[in-house]
């Protein structure tokens, strides 16, 4: 079928650089040469370049519209349409659809003259969309919670936009988003996991006391997910994550390696969804569209594994996160089973992965120096192994953060 001025029949699923449309084309493919970047083949390679477009400008419409059909007002008198509208060319790059084949300029032009409007508008133009309504929730959220109110916010917050979710709202999404998205996971009983400590001059760690969390009265130090006084395990899943999260420094370091007495239910951050393309086939057993609480999810698994600093200041900037934690900590149940802790991305050695859990030294078996009179009651469920002395050198330090 002609568009501009060649006729252009075929299309094949390498001319476009999205996944999911990729695979929508050599799902249809019935042509065995490409018209636009001149592939050929012996098996099928390409699809009707009209059922890709009308591909192409059903996943659009999902998020944007005719101005008209949207809603927008039109004033002649003040220029047109009362909003922000876009052309065709601009749609594409706002979607992220490229074109990275010899041909790739036709293609884009081809496309452009297919699609159903020439001036697009978000679909409710005057409203956010689902995107920027979780982004600026969140940025209420943290500038709530570091300037405004800290305590007691779920009653008496609201929010000022109607369109803007109150911190408590928010705190639930996020939770009910990572449920419905499979992020708890179990940890199952004998998982091993790794804590470091640097070691001064004559100092020799190797009690499970010396190596897990510290007692209450001396938890100064303020974290991404803990605030001073609250305290927390921290750990890493491998032993040089466990170097790369505690070493500011070459030293000596003795890195205990523990190991789980049970189950632990955790929230893990390192294995969310993929975000799904702009392209994909939503398909009817979904109720909504996955793709914004996904990327909403990936954000805050990013602003968790931030860097920290490691003094004993209060730092504002934490506070978001430690509230997202301890609501986690005392307020969400899957299955009726409480949260152990919560897996993230290393933010101090690639690849690498750490975990928090929500233990403090009562959680511990501990050596019997320190077994006191109540040392038997409580949930004891976190064992030392062993412990392994290390030297971090410059080097090794640089290397981790490459």
């Amino acid at each position: 079928m002609p568009f501009g001025s060649k006729n252009y029949d075929f299309v094949c699923g390498k001319c476009f650089n999205d996944e999911a449309l990729r695979s929508f084309v050599e799902g249809i493919a019935v042509g065995k040469q490409c018209d636009f970047c001149g592939r050929k083949s012996n098996k099928k390679i390409a699809a009707h370049f009209e059922e890709v477009s009308e591909r192409i400008a059903e996943c659009i419409g999902r998020y944007y519209d005719d101005p008209g059909n949207a809603g927008m007002s039109y004033v002649s008198a003040e220029g047109g349409f009362q909003g922000v509208t876009y052309d065709t060319y601009d749609i594409f790059e706002l979607m992220e659809l490229d074109f990275p084949r010899d041909g790739g300029d036709d293609l884009r032009d081809e496309l452009v003259s297919a699609m159903p409007h020439d001036t697009w508008s978000e679909n409710e133009p005057y409203r956010l969309n689902p995107d920027d309504q979780l982004q600026y929730s969140w940025d209420s959220f943290c500038d709530i919670i570091k300037h405004k109110l800290r305590y007691f916010f779920s009653q008496t917050v609201r929010a000022e936009d109607d369109e803007i979710y109150s911190p408590s709202q928010l705190l639930k999404l996020i939770f009910a988003y990572a449920k419905s998205s499979g992020a708890f996971i179990t940890m199952p009983k004998g998982t091993t996991v790794y804590r470091a400590r640097p070691q001064g001059p004559g100092q020799k760690f190797t009690q499970p006391s010396e190596l897990g969390p510290p007692p209450a009265e001396i938890a100064v130090q303020s974290n991404r997910m803990s605030p001073p006084g609250i305290v927390m395990t921290y750990l890493a899943d491998d032993m040089r994550t466990a170097l790369a999260e505690t070493a500011n420094k070459p030293g000596k370091f003795a890195v205990g390696e523990f190991v789980t007495g049970r189950d632990a239910l955790i929230l893990d951050l390192t294995h969310l969804p993929p975000i799904p393309s702009l392209f994909e086939d939503i398909g009817d057993t979904f109720e909504y569209d996955p793709r914004p609480r996904i990327l909403f999810l990936w954000k805050l698994s990013r602003e968790i594994s931030k860097p920290i600093a490691r003094d004993d200041r209060i730092h504002v900037e934490y506070l978001p996160t430690q509230v997202v934690t301890e609501y986690l900590r005392t307020a969400i149940t899957v299955d009726g089973r409480k949260v152990d802790g919560i897996r993230y991305r290393s933010s101090r050695k690639k690849a690498g992965t750490a975990i928090v859990l929500f233990a403090d030294q009562g959680n511990f078996e501990l050596e019997l120096a320190k077994q006191g009179i109540f040392y038997h009651v409580g949930d004891r469920w976190l064992k030392l192994l062993s412990v392994t002395e290390k030297r971090v050198t410059a080097k090794s330090i640089a290397k981790w953060s490459l």
